[in-house]
């Protein structure tokens, strides 16, 4: 998109020349020559970013920042000065300048400047438009099931939606909904407005996990051609998610427990210490207190976290849910897929009521979604869903016992023993058996896992996805 900027320069010379190069760049601009005019092009025009020189006649620079920010508290202002003061510097960021820039022929750090707001400025229209959206998909009595379990559990949502401060561990098996219902949390409580960022722990190289959460200053590191603002100071007055911090290196979970201690960092490279008001939660499906007593965990980020700890059923303990979620998921995949689907039939709901469901709500999903694709009529039967689901459903106990992931072998701990049904089983069902029962092994340590695979953390996140 192509971003709109007002440009208020007094020289002739140094405007007509930015505007020329910004116009380059893609940015729309108008321009003013004096504070006065600024203000008269202010009432029929709404600029997303404000460019102001500092010394001015009659109005300085300052002066309209002041003006400006009680007419539009969130307009992004950006200071230009070719002799700025540390004072002035000071004195423009308490009155809520984004930037203050030096001029330059080149234009360097306008540029970076420019960069960093069109970032924030995307994430905020990103914020806004998603969050009519989200206010009804995250609503409390959107959550489906009427089970004993479910009912405690929304009873504890409810709770933690009324604190938006307290920190919150979630914890649960693969595929119950940890990411999901910390945004239910979010969205339910005062910082529902306000950005929510989840951060995939395993995901992030440990030389930039700093860089990535905390920012960085210019020239703090080859390659850092500007300042950069972190996830976590982008979500100010909202909720940092850290998903899957079990998985997070023991080097860096001490640098996250002091932002998470004293709500404050800095930028790498920075000296400034910059107090952060966000929430904060963490998502695992590992058991971080044995963890911690292993000593895979620090012992004193466990206890930080642990204020609350949330646990997510899994399918298994709220059968009674599994009818009305597939009904759900069944509607939802009819209208995104154009399928006419309308009625869970009756051979098709013994199927789930029957099924284990090791992937918990995720495998539901994913178990509709794809029966919905091949169903050709208005009922969806057990005839739509794969055949290893149906087959789990017939089996007697002793040859369920023979086809589930096997415990280890008396003579081989660490061998894995599968059979394998010729004409009604695939080879990627089998893969996915195999990757169940080494998740299991390794406790659901996804990185242990995947090492045991012979296979990279990303690989066997991609293999786990439909």
């Amino acid at each position: 998109m192509s971003w709109q900027l007002l440009l208020v320069e007094d020289e002739p010379s140094v405007r007509e020349a930015f505007a020329l190069r910004l116009n380059d760049q893609g940015y729309v601009v108008q321009t003013a020559d004096s504070g006065e005019e600024a203000f008269a092009l202010l009432r029929s025009f709404e600029p997303d970013i404000l460019i102001l020189d500092l010394v001015m006649p009659n109005l300085s620079g300052l002066d309209v920042l002041a003006r400006v920010k009680q007419m539009s508290p969130h307009l992004l202002v950006i200071l230009l000065t070719a002799r700025g003061t540390v004072k002035d510097a000071v004195e423009a960021t308490k009155l809520g300048a984004f930037d203050f820039v030096a001029k330059s022929i080149d234009m360097e750090d306008l540029h970076h400047a420019l960069r960093r707001a069109t970032e924030l400025l995307t994430l905020q229209r990103q914020v806004r438009l998603q969050s009519g959206h989200n206010t009804e998909r995250y609503a409390l009595d959107r959550i489906t099931g009427k089970s004993p379990a479910t009912l405690a559990f929304l009873s504890q949502l409810r709770e933690l939606a009324k604190s938006d401060r307290v920190t919150v561990l979630l914890q649960g098996e693969t595929g119950t909904g940890k990411q999901y219902m910390s945004r239910v949390i979010h969205h339910n409580s005062a910082r529902g407005q306000k950005p929510c960022i989840e951060v995939d722990c395993p995901s992030i190289p440990r030389e930039l996990f700093e860089s990535e959460l905390f920012g960085h200053e210019k020239g703090s590191f080859t390659g850092a051609l500007g300042r950069k603002t972190g996830l976590i100071e982008m979500a100010e007055g909202g909720t940092v998610l850290f998903d899957e911090i079990g998985d997070l290196p023991l080097p860096l979970q001490a640098k996250l427990l002091r932002v998470i201690e004293e709500r404050t960092l800095r930028r790498v490279g920075g000296s400034a210490t910059i107090p952060v008001d966000v929430r904060f939660m963490a998502a695992t499906n590992r058991n971080l207190k044995e963890a911690a007593a292993k000593g895979e965990f620090r012992e004193d980020l466990y206890f930080r976290l642990n204020v609350v700890t949330l646990t997510v059923p899994p399918l298994r303990e709220r059968a009674e849910d599994i009818i009305p979620l597939a009904e759900q998921f069944m509607a939802r995949s009819a209208v995104a897929l154009k399928k006419p689907v309308r009625v869970l039939g009756e051979s098709g709901r013994a199927v789930l009521r029957r099924y284990a469901f090791p992937g918990n709500v995720r495998e539901l999903s994913n178990l509709i979604e794809r029966a919905v694709l091949f169903c050709q009529g208005d009922s969806l039967e057990a005839e739509h869903f794969p055949a290893d689901v149906e087959a789990h459903q017939s089996m007697s106990p002793h040859a369920k016992a023979l086809s589930a992931p096997a415990s280890p072998h008396p003579d081989d701990p660490n061998s894995v023993h599968l059979t394998f049904q010729l004409g009604k089983q695939s080879l990627a069902d089998l893969e996915d058996r195999i990757i169940a029962e080494v998740l299991q092994r390794s406790d659901g340590n996804k990185t242990l896992a995947a090492k045991h695979l012979g296979i990279t953390r990303w690989m066997l996140d991609r293999r786990r996805k439909p």
